[in-house]
């Protein structure tokens, strides 16, 4: 018996010693060197309420944490012989400009140019055409709660639009859901034990729910032809924000989507290609991450020099009412 205890283990440490040996130190001298990149994110569309460039600088791995000073970045928009420089503001943290002093239009090309000290990048887009929604479909499922609960309803919403034919298309579907709520309060009053209950109509809003992956979609073998999108799911419940001049206080909190009406808002972004494939990649990045036995994704950039995306979509909004 104390031989096989001994066997068990010698057994034992000489696994760990076999593991150990399989973890091997490497010199950082022997790594490729990575250069710092300029990493750049500016989407346009005709919709812009502001043109907007994020820009900072990559992070190679054992190199010490830097960043660009704002100040020292240049960003400009090209379109044809018309340019624009976006300036830093500081409260977005981004280089913004008024786009009603530079409209941007569908059927056209758009270059960016980024430089900070030595470092420069470039890229182009051209802005797709609006795609139009034909049609908006609200269904809605009931819910049976099989612990002993009441059962609810579940709604969600398809959209569905003509594809343009003899052309690459892509898409990205959203949407948000709003409405106008009762809700009852309670009102804190100074030298009154209870507070007083008081009920208001508050306006809500939330997003239309689609999944992460399906959300962006292809004309893939099915070129001009009517296409729908995957469900968008309505929220269970809406927040809501209220402030009481009487009280002086702010109250919040969510209900149940049960009141009537209900508006719900498609969106289809018709997107270019560069939108499409850095948007996609990234989601395969991020649905990944965490799993060690999973292999990296590349994610797709079209900065010329540097890494991130400039891309451009055309936005087209559909309304239906959930009476």
């Amino acid at each position: 018996m104390r031989f096989l205890l001994f066997l068990l283990l010698a057994g034992s440490i000489a696994s760990l010693t076999a593991c150990e040996s399989l973890i091997n130190e490497v010199d950082p001298d022997r790594l490729p060197k990575v250069e710092r990149k300029l990493a750049v994110q500016c989407y346009i569309s005709p919709q812009d309420t502001l043109l907007l460039a994020t820009v900072s600088l990559s992070q190679p791995v054992l190199e010490p944490r830097a960043s660009a000073l704002a100040s020292e970045i240049k960003v400009v928009l090209t379109e044809g012989n018309r340019s624009i420089e976006l300036k830093f503001d500081p409260k977005q943290y981004a280089h913004v400009a008024d786009p009603r002093l530079f409209p941007i239009e569908a059927g056209k090309t758009y270059q960016l140019a980024v430089q900070w000290r030595d470092l420069s990048v470039t890229a182009s887009c051209t802005v797709p055409k609006a795609i139009p929604i034909t049609s908006i479909k609200l269904d809605s499922t009931r819910e049976t709660n099989f612990w002993g609960g009441s059962s609810r309803w579940l709604y969600d919403a398809r959209l569905t639009w003509e594809d343009p034919a003899d052309q690459t298309n892509y898409y990205r579907v959203a949407g948000e859901v709003r409405a106008n709520q009762w809700v009852t309060l309670n009102r804190f009053v100074a030298g009154q034990s209870r507070p007083d209950t008081f009920r208001r109509q508050v306006f809500m809003q939330a997003p239309l729910y689609f999944d992460a992956v399906n959300q962006h979609i292809s004309d893939l073998n099915q070129n001009g032809q009517s296409i729908t999108s995957p469900k968008g799911n309505l929220p269970n419940y809406l927040n809501y924000s209220y402030f009481d001049s009487l009280s002086n206080g702010s109250y919040g909190g969510n209900i149940p989507l049960t009141q009537r009406p209900i508006l719900v808002s498609s969106m289809l972004l018709h997107v270019d290609k560069n939108y499409y494939d850095y948007h996609r990649t990234l989601q395969q990045q991020n649905d990944i991450e965490g799993n060690p036995f999973a292999e990296p994704v590349l994610i797709s950039t079209n900065i010329r020099g540097g890494l991130g995306c400039f891309a451009a979509y055309n936005r087209s909004t559909k309304t239906a009412t959930l009476n």
